[in-house]
């Protein structure tokens, strides 16, 4: 057994194969820790079953943004059981700490276990068609390298919410500094010292559709918007009256918008 710093917080189930996962025997508040274990590499995965836990057809694999921020999980917690609750599917999200300095080493770990879940996933008859790769915030970076470096995953479907391509923004891209001061700041330290491309396009040769959703106020608009139109593969939405991370405070109405659009895509 291979012990890291997750051992003596949480107290993970370790497996290699995602039998369990579909066909849990015990599930508590539909939610389970796990852990995946890739060579000498474990990234911890949190796992949101829908209302039945029988016949699973949709599957998620959620990767979450804010990835400097030591155990995001239990800020995205909430989110990720609302989507398999209304989206009726199975939410598979990767945890991972913070990232900064082994940025392309952990996008390398992340691929791995996404290669990883769709082999297992389709060896227990889940359709290619029927997974998809969803990511919000920084996490569009994360998706748009492994787009970039790697063609082996049959990825057909990517779900973005308000992506950040760019890597560096300065106060001349705001037109509201007030309003958007603090989002340039996050983007700009997490990407701070980093050797990287901003992401141009969504170019994965196996995807067949990927939409973007995001908020008409949200100050990453214009960049996601020359993206999208880069590629015939990606629909982008604009949700009325929402920022940048609606996705952590939604009201009800917002909520009925958003898993509408979301259910039609997954």
């Amino acid at each position: 057994m291979i012990n890291n710093e997750f051992d003596t917080e949480i107290k993970y189930k370790l497996f290699r194969t995602v039998k369990e996962i579909l066909h849990p025997t015990i599930s508590k508040k539909n939610i389970s820790d796990y852990k995946i274990i890739l060579d000498e590499n474990i990234l911890p995965v949190r796992v949101f079953y829908p209302k039945k836990i029988t016949d699973i057809e949709k599957v998620v694999i959620y990767i979450h943004g804010d990835g400097v921020v030591s155990n995001c999980m239990e800020e995205y917690s909430n989110i990720c059981k609302n989507f398999a609750l209304s989206a009726n599917c199975l939410v598979i999200a990767l945890e991972y700490d913070e990232m900064h300095d082994e940025y392309k080493k952990v996008i390398n770990k992340i691929m791995d276990t996404i290669k990883y879940l769709y082999e297992k996933l389709i060896i227990n008859n889940i359709k290619e068609n029927n997974i998809t790769v969803m990511g919000d915030s920084t996490a569009g970076h994360i998706i748009g390298e492994i787009n970039k470096i790697n063609n082996d995953i049959p990825i057909k479907k990517e779900l973005l919410f308000y992506p950040v391509f760019k890597t560096k923004y300065n106060k001349s891209d705001l037109k509201n500094e007030d309003f958007n001061i603090g989002l340039i700041e996050r983007i700009n330290s997490y990407f701070k010292d980093l050797s990287l491309e901003d992401i141009k396009t969504i170019d994965n040769d196996n995807l067949d559709k990927c939409l973007i959703v995001i908020g008409n106020v949200d100050m990453l608009n214009e960049d996601v918007a020359i993206v999208s139109n880069e590629s015939k593969k990606v629909d982008y939405v604009q949700v009325p009256f929402s920022s940048h991370g609606f996705l952590k405070n939604m009201d009800k109405e917002l909520s009925i918008e958003v898993f509408s659009i979301v259910n039609k895509f997954i």
